[in-house]
């Protein structure tokens, strides 16, 4: 179909197109319905769930091409009729299935849009794809009117790999197409950091370092693991759930098996690594011995630190009692490992944002300034920079 890589734009600043296409929609203009293509596992499906959900609209997903066909498509039923006054036996059809759950919706949702996403339209065959032509055509299927709130859209992958079938030219002229590549920072800001996921910091931080970055959306296979969106939130769901339950980190050799099962071997070796690194920082010991604490010179390992203090700062409570503890950490950063600061910085303002707390930052900036007002000046600059737009 095309290269989502040269032609596409990051999913998260799709999305609203996406939306306002569907306003247009039920408004009766006549406009393309949005084909968003991308590769397997980068958030698709779920982007357009949560975004949905967030403007209250509805939404049913449909994966046609895995139901049969009577449930889209209908039953035919005996039917007689007059032909030059003679009755002949005919044909009509069933009120498709899936008809009647966007009318259910529809109804509870009078005043709103609902979105109907026809999911993995990759793998749709002819059959399915006449009955979109006639749906993408007239708004009906087997002649039967879906409702006037409804807008379509399709999600669907590119590659032979996933199984992508060549579409009818008269398909794809009805659509607009809107490839798409999934990229680290949309998805950690939208998706990994809100308070209803929560991606395993430790996931995410790993995601996060440039040398590791390869290993987030990696080229899809089919008889190995590989590293996307989808299989990485999916490890670090479980990682998490055997801390919680076991109350202790995953053994390096349960991190590796498991990772080398969801993200492939490579990127499973390397993340055990760094896992290892991460989590054996004793953060509560760092903080109430901050004064005669020295940070490590490997670099992995004070990346890995800075974004561990980071997570753990803004977890807790007691933020103001521990502020002078963070406060020097932080300015040791600043001095030794100045990147490492503004890494910290930033990911604290992203989380002001995120859970709705003002001036965690800005508190960390003045404490420094009155213990430390000679601190490098071009360091101190660019960290107030990041926040000079908080009024801080």
């Amino acid at each position: 179909m095309f290269n989502d890589s040269q032609n596409g734009k990051a999913l998260h600043e799709v999305m609203n197109e996406v939306l306002w296409n569907c306003g247009l929609q039920v408004n009766g203009i006549d406009v393309g319905i949005p084909f968003i293509c991308g590769a397997p596992g980068g958030g698709k499906t779920a982007s357009i769930h949560h975004l949905s959900n967030q403007y209250n609209f509805g939404i049913v997903s449909t994966h046609l091409a895995l139901k049969p066909i009577e449930e889209t498509g209908g039953i035919p039923q005996f039917d007689t009729i007059m032909i030059n006054g003679k009755p002949v036996l005919g044909t009509i059809w069933s009120f498709p299935d899936i008809m009647k759950v966007l009318y259910e919706l529809s109804e509870k949702k009078k005043d709103s849009i609902i979105v109907w996403l026809l999911d993995d339209a990759h793998l749709l065959g002819p059959l399915h794809m006449g009955l979109l032509y006639e749906l993408f055509t007239e708004r009906t299927l087997r002649g039967y009117q879906i409702p006037k709130n409804c807008a379509m859209m399709m999600a669907g992958n590119t590659s032979s790999k996933s199984g992508a079938k060549s579409m009818f030219s008269a398909i794809i002229n009805r659509c607009v197409m809107m490839p798409v590549y999934t990229d680290f920072n949309g998805w950690k800001t939208n998706f990994a950091l809100r308070e209803d996921v929560r991606v395993h910091a430790g996931v995410v931080s790993f995601l996060g370092n440039s040398q590791y970055q390869k290993f987030f959306h990696e080229e899809e296979q089919v008889d190995v693991a590989w590293g996307s969106p989808r299989s990485w939130t999916r490890f670090a769901n479980e990682i998490k759930s055997r801390e919680e339950a076991h109350k202790k980190t995953i053994s390096t050799d349960t991190c590796l098996y498991l990772g080398t099962g969801y993200v492939g071997k490579e990127g499973a070796s390397e993340f055990t690594t760094y896992y290892k690194i991460y989590s054996e920082f004793d953060i509560d010991s760092i903080l109430a011995n901050y004064k005669t604490y020295e940070l490590p010179t490997d670099s992995v390992k004070a990346y890995a630190l800075a974004y561990a203090l980071t997570t753990n700062y803004i977890g807790r409570s007691d933020r103001d009692k521990i502020l002078p503890n963070i406060s020097h950490i932080v300015s040791l950063f600043m001095k030794e490992a100045s990147e490492l600061s503004i890494m910290m910085i930033k990911e604290m303002r992203q989380a002001e944002k995120i859970i709705g707390k003002k001036n965690i930052v800005g508190k960390i900036i003045s404490q420094i300034q009155k213990s430390e007002p000679d601190l490098v000046r071009e360091t101190l600059k660019d960290v107030i920079d990041l926040t000079s737009d908080m009024g801080e």
